[in-house]
């Protein structure tokens, strides 16, 4: 039988015979494969020279177990122990600064929570006055407080006036005692005895000129606040007067803009849900409260030395004060003007 490279394989020949005939077969195809590749390459390689190609490099299998060895070694630890562990030190001592750094943040923290609980305790009143204050304030409540304030003003100081000069404490018969002396006839201008002039009574008479002293300083003061409530009503009405000019001038664009009169009512009802801006009194509001205040703590002082004498027997001479006597009309007087004056101060002080 003829096959197509031209190899005749006989038929009738043992098996192992034809297997060694088919191998021969084989062997003679791939040398002439690669006789004909091998003339291919040489043409090829005529048109482009081939390039010099780098040897690969070979390790031996000795040299690459040796370096497993050897990397193995670095990998693993001593086992030689070491007499000073620096490491697990330097940790320890971090450790213990993270928990001093902890109860260092944990304290701040307490204390600004306690601090802020202080603050809020101490603000809460603070913050209902000014609430209330809030609620009360506003133009019209303002100008009427101003007003009643400037009104109280000129009333207490009448009545420090006439206290320092009307009777403190007086005596069965008709006398009477002043910051200026003693007097049998009450009613009567002139005085029986200065104060400088009363024998064995050194309580009553140095309690009658500190009387005196503080009761002149509470004239001033009190003179002092009218002044400042006079100030402040002109300042008032200046500001009423400028806000009144700036809507009459709207009320005249207005009316040249010719609008109807579902406009005048829309104006109306926004006039109406916007009030008008609070009076603003600036500094003087807070010269108002520290000369009142002075005010208050001087005719406190001036009071309270005739309620610390009182009614009693402190002279050796027995007309000068008895056991009759009593609180007279100067002294009366001067705590009403007194209780007056704080009433209307805190309000002006919420209010205004």
């Amino acid at each position: 039988m003829l096959h197509e490279n031209g190899n005749s394989v006989p038929q009738g020949q043992p098996p192992h015979q034809q297997q060694q005939q088919q191998q021969q077969d084989v062997r003679s195809g791939s040398e002439s494969y690669t006789g004909s590749s091998g003339s291919y390459t040489e043409t090829a390689s005529q048109h482009h020279p081939p390039q010099p190609q780098q040897p690969e490099a070979t390790v031996p299998r000795s040299a690459s177990r040796a370096h497993r060895n050897d990397h193995s070694r670095v990998v693993q630890p001593t086992s030689s122990p070491s007499p000073q562990r620096q490491p697990p030190a330097e940790q320890f001592n971090e450790g213990g600064e993270d928990q001093d750094r902890d109860k260092k943040s944990r304290s701040k923290q307490g204390k600004g929570k306690a601090r802020h609980m202080v603050n809020a305790a101490l603000s809460a009143p603070a913050a209902r006055m000014r609430a209330v204050s809030a609620s009360l304030a506003g133009r019209d409540s303002q100008r009427v407080t101003i007003y009643v304030f400037f009104a109280v003003a000129l009333i207490h100081l009448l009545f420090v006036i006439l206290s320092c000069t009307l009777s403190q404490i007086d005596i069965e018969g008709g006398g009477c005692l002043t910051f200026w002396g003693y007097k049998q006839n009450c009613d009567s201008v002139s005085y029986t005895i200065r104060t400088e002039l009363l024998r064995n009574c050194g309580k009553l008479r140095s309690s009658l000129r500190a009387g005196a002293a503080f009761s002149i300083l509470s004239i001033l003061t009190s003179t002092a606040t009218v002044v400042v409530a006079w100030l402040m009503c002109n300042r008032l009405r200046h500001a009423d007067n400028s806000t009144r000019r700036q809507s009459r001038y709207r009320d005249v664009d207005a009316g040249t803009l010719g609008t109807n009169a579902r406009q005048e009512e829309g104006n109306h009802s926004s006039s109406n849900n916007n009030p008008e801006p609070t009076f603003n009194p600036g500094h003087l509001k807070l010269a108002t409260i520290i000369i009142v205040a002075i005010s208050l703590v001087l005719e406190l002082i001036a009071w309270a030395v005739i309620a610390g004498v009182g009614p009693q027997n402190h002279c050796d001479a027995s007309y000068y004060i008895s056991n009759a006597g009593t609180y007279g009309v100067g002294f009366g007087l001067g705590l009403t003007a007194w209780i007056m004056e704080i009433i209307v101060y805190v309000v002006y002080i919420v209010v205004v």
